[in-house]
């Protein structure tokens, strides 16, 4: 069985914002705090780790993971269980001050991204935002920034052995998809997807409840997004779904860019490394 490079684990329900772009613009299932059952947590981490897990586990999807009162100790326990493995957090940064970054750093993060996310889908990224935000943090000294370009717009780096950091200032309506659909502020194709896609290959998305979903733009509150459902990590193990009947038919026909076991895919524009080889 190959393992996916990357794995969301979204072990909190709340996200505090209500960006545009994102379903939880458009729904308020997010708006209110559930932590994934501790229990559970443990039991897929003890999963990953019997099947020697070393790629990134990051623990979000559709939430805002700082909001979680026990992050740092679920990080902790993903390095004592899974030394190799590489725990990555992505927030917007609200929450994020020079204390708990210090505090994210010796737990363990091995990849950290703000996203500072404008008011508007058509602001152009700006620097100010950026060294503003690290500033107000008391953030701007705390490592040796670079400044440049990324993929979704303008970004403050800084890379060592143990750890990569990006406070990034994006580029909404150039770098971000409507994710099948299921955000209607943002266009869809004009033409069926033909390009093939491997997220299913590279990324297993765990949500706070412990389903597996197909992909990370799945927002099962949505009518019809229910169906990308593969299974439930509380009666099933990791492996019995990754490897399983469902995902298997789903990568197999994502390959050749066959949308016809989910259609919502059709529309999905997503250009995140994951979905290529």
């Amino acid at each position: 069985m190959e393992l996916p490079r990357y794995v969301e684990l979204e072990t909190s329900r709340r996200c505090n914002r209500t960006c545009a772009w994102c379903p939880n613009g458009e729904h308020s299932a997010r708006r209110v705090q559930q932590l994934m059952d501790w229990n559970l947590f443990t039991r897929i981490i003890q999963q990953l780790a019997a099947l020697d897990y070393r790629g990134y586990l990051a623990f979000h999807n559709y939430n805002e993971p700082l909001l979680s009162r026990r992050i740092v100790d679920e990080i902790r326990h993903v390095k004592a269980a899974m030394p190799q493995a590489k725990p990555a957090i992505f927030t917007n940064g609200d929450v994020l001050d020079a204390s708990l970054f210090h505090r994210l750093l010796d737990a363990g993060v091995a990849y950290l991204r703000v996203t500072r996310y404008p008011r508007q889908a058509d602001t152009p990224p700006a620097y100010q935002a950026i060294t503003g935000w690290l500033r107000r943090k008391g953030l701007a000294d705390a490592v040796p920034w670079t400044f440049g370009q990324v993929r979704q717009g303008l970004a403050a780096t800084y890379k060592a052995e143990a750890v990569e950091i990006e406070v990034i200032a994006p580029q909404i309506l150039r770098a971000y998809n409507n994710r099948g659909g299921s955000v209607t502020t943002l266009p869809l194709l004009a033409e069926p997807r033909s390009d093939p896609c491997f997220m299913t290959a590279t990324s297993a998305v765990i949500d706070y409840r412990g389903q597996m979903k197909m992909c990370c733009c799945v927002y099962p509150e949505m009518s019809g997004q229910a169906q990308y459902i593969a299974g439930d990590l509380a009666t099933e193990t990791f492996a019995a779904l990754w490897s399983g009947t469902q995902m298997n038919a789903w990568r197999a026909a994502h390959a050749h860019a066959d949308w016809s076991l989910s259609p919502a895919c059709a529309n999905c524009r997503q250009p995140l490394p994951e979905t290529r080889r």
